[in-house]
């Protein structure tokens, strides 16, 4: 059995379609097939059922499929710990981010990173709470940056910033500025976002109760929301760093919230407990920094670094 062979496996499993896997791996559609033949020959077991519609592991197959797994990883790690050793940043780095955080961090993450980082092969991909765990649970992300789920066995949290959100309504709402301003948000006014609104933490929290809020149509963005808000009255609850972006006369029309517990959510990295780059956590930590304003970030990380071992 070879490492190679144990990675067509890995592919197989995931994709579930012969081509896909073999694209996925760098090789040909029977170049994978007859490897995988090979082992399956060797180990004197089917590792995957096949018909013409259907590919799925047998029941001994799905145990050597997880093996194969741990062996990737532990391969995987010994590669880590010489990149994290060496005098240079290297190697690559898969991102997941919560699409709701994105926009606020990625296109300064990526300007800040590659340009103090440049031998690292980076890639983001935006993912909700779910998916951005179970990729980082099957190793196809290393680092998630999101609000943090429940507990989740073998996944460390690591706190970076707590942003607040505030009310932003139109101009033909400004009388009830004082009533938003004390935390009383109507709800018949209110436009919502389709996932961000979900604080479960915070005054307020709009995900398990669809009788709050305007559901004509469940906006996507912050941007939309705002572009509603203006046309049509009302007002949604955007976050902090959404501020900036908006026009001068447009900031005129943002409240502050004097809600208890605050309308804020927490931005967290979410690894693996046994992840060891600690050097490339600390790189994103420092992205970070570079991006958000100093108030926002965990105090402990203005004076320390992350330490994994």
């Amino acid at each position: 059995m070879t490492l190679q062979q144990m990675e067509y496996i890995v592919a197989l499993d995931k994709y579930r379609h012969f081509v896909l896997a073999a694209e996925a791996c760098g090789v040909t559609q029977p170049t994978l097939s007859a490897m995988i033949q090979k082992l399956e020959e060797e180990l004197d077991v089917k590792i995957f059922s096949r018909d013409r519609k259907n590919i799925s592991p047998t029941a001994i197959g799905e145990k050597i499929i997880r093996q194969a797994r741990i062996a990737l990883n532990e391969t995987q790690r010994i590669r880590e710990v010489v990149a994290d050793e060496s005098s240079s940043m290297n190697g690559s780095l898969r991102i997941g981010i919560l699409p709701t955080i994105a926009p606020y961090l990625v296109p300064d993450f990526i300007y800040h990173f590659r340009n103090t980082y440049p031998n690292v092969n980076l890639s983001i991909d935006e993912k909700e709470n779910k998916s951005l765990v179970q990729d980082l649970r099957f190793g196809n992300l290393d680092i998630a940056i999101t609000t943090p789920p429940e507990a989740q066995a073998n996944i460390l949290e690591i706190p970076v910033y707590v942003e607040k959100f505030v009310a932003y309504f139109s101009e033909r709402c400004s009388k009830a500025r004082q009533i938003i301003a004390n935390g009383n948000l109507p709800p018949e006014h209110m436009w919502i976002l389709k996932e961000g609104h979900c604080l479960p933490n915070s005054g307020i929290n709009f995900c398990k109760n669809k009788d709050i809020g305007n559901h004509i149509y469940e906006a996507g963005s912050i941007d939309t929301l705002i572009k509603i808000v203006d046309k049509n009255g009302g007002y949604t609850i955007i976050p902090e760093l959404h501020i900036s972006t908006l026009s001068e006369e447009q900031k005129k029309n943002i409240q502050t919230l004097d809600v208890n517990p605050p309308a804020q959510r927490n931005v967290s990295i979410l690894i693996k407990d046994d992840f060891i780059r600690e050097r490339m956590v600390n790189a994103v930590l420092d992205t970070i920094k570079a991006i958000i304003p100093a108030h926002m970030m965990d105090e402990r990380f203005n004076r320390l670094s992350i330490k994994l071992r």
